[in-house]
């Protein structure tokens, strides 16, 4: 089952929570409320709002199957104490916007509404200045209001932080429920689209991804709806969503988010593997520094050659970090979990010589390249290395 704790040493809740109330989360008469007939948004959308009701109002028939319609509702209260949360010491901290509700937030944001449109018209241009003035009368309107906070929220971050590490991590968070929700991933077309109602939604949308380094384009998708999809770089938003969305699930192919496995495949094709520091560590070890990067976010592994194994090490104290590493070793075809220390309060990875064998390819060479150097130094067995590269070299485990 899916547990949100882990990743709310990272960023709290209130990230996640506003990207699904932009899509398919609807808050109406004072609660929020869902309906759905995938079983894995229902796993994630709960581990966040915690439906205080779930019911299977009717059955539709696919050709896979009947399929049951959920829909689950819980208090508006669940978000304005992740709001409330977040003011205190968390994202919107950060950003320095008070509010303790849901009703103040749109306040803030109904009040700086001029930085917001200016933000927009530097990215897209003086020609959606009227669209976006437009908006501002409808925040009172809560359809209105819950689609176009998550991406204003981008915007004002991208205007008073700066594009980094640290705030590329909050708009993954972001953008996991936005695509969780009406959003798509296809790894086959290299793009990433946001769905959303009117232009002017879209709009706000391209211009927070612009903000945050992203080329789009917005185009219509039906009478009333239009969607922004990326004309150019969707390695950055799928790697974002993929490492800083919600925690992966896994087993039950029903709460398998098919969304999140397309963002995986594609933040891939960005991946840079590098390794440096061969060194004999004061017990003796042969070590060595490797370094998985996507875009901004680099992980740096020690990778000991031990006795009869190579083994991959990385530990923390920060979960959220030893988790961003487990999935940065996922998508070089590596399966780790996140341990913690007995104990203590350090949370590790350990892998070794077979579970690397089975990864990519990529990974193997390099890790090969570690292996030989260390024989030049004559610190390895040649005869042990030439176990190691066997496996190294044809992936066999």
């Amino acid at each position: 089952m899916l547990h949100m704790d882990e990743r709310e040493d990272i960023v709290y809740l209130f990230p996640y929570m506003v990207g699904w109330v932009a899509s398919i989360v609807a808050i109406s008469e004072g609660r929020l409320e869902m309906s759905t007939s995938h079983l894995w948004q229902l796993a994630e959308t709960h581990a966040l709002f915690d439906w205080s009701y779930i019911t299977v109002p009717g059955v539709s028939l696919t050709l896979e199957g009947p399929k049951p319609q959920f829909y689950a509702h819980t208090s508006l209260e669940k978000l304005d104490k992740a709001i409330r949360r977040s003011a205190e010491s968390g994202w919107l901290k950060m950003l320095g916007i008070k509010a303790k509700s849901w009703k103040e937030l749109k306040q803030w944001v109904a009040g700086h509404w001029d930085v917001v449109v200016d933000a927009a018209v530097r990215r897209l241009g003086e020609e959606v200045r009227g669209e976006l003035n437009a908006l501002r009368d409808r925040l009172n309107d809560d359809k209105v209001a819950r689609e176009v906070i998550a991406p204003i929220l981008l915007l004002i971050q991208a205007e008073r932080l700066g594009v980094n590490e640290t705030t590329l991590k909050y708009f993954g968070a972001v953008i996991s429920g936005a695509i969780g929700g009406n959003g798509h991933v296809s790894a086959a077309r290299k793009e990433v689209g946001l769905t959303s109602g009117k232009r002017a939604v879209a709009l706000l949308w391209a211009a927070a991804l612009a903000a945050h380094g992203i080329e789009t384009k917005v185009q219509r998708v039906g009478r009333d709806a239009s969607q922004v999809v990326t004309s150019g770089g969707a390695v950055r938003p799928a790697s974002l969503y993929f490492l800083f969305g919600p925690p992966l699930l896994e087993g039950d192919e029903r709460i398998i988010n098919p969304k999140l496995v397309e963002a995986m495949k594609l933040a891939a094709m960005g991946l840079n593997i590098r390794w440096e520091g061969l060194r004999r560590t004061e017990e003796g070890l042969v070590a060595a520094y490797l370094t998985i990067s996507v875009d901004v976010v680099a992980v740096k592994y020690n990778i000991y050659l031990s006795g009869d194994v190579i083994e991959l090490q990385f530990a923390s104290t920060d979960r959220g970090r030893v988790e961003v590493a487990a999935r940065m070793l996922r998508l070089v075809g590596v399966r780790a979990e996140v341990k913690k220390a007995g104990g203590g309060n350090v949370w590790y990875i350990v892998a070794t010589t077979d579970r690397l064998a089975a990864g990519d390819e990529k990974l193997r060479k390099v890790l090969a390249e570690i292996v030989r150097s260390a024989v030049e130094k004559g610190w390895v067995d040649e005869k042990r290395a030439e176990g190691w590269l066997k496996k190294l070299e044809s992936g066999a485990t």
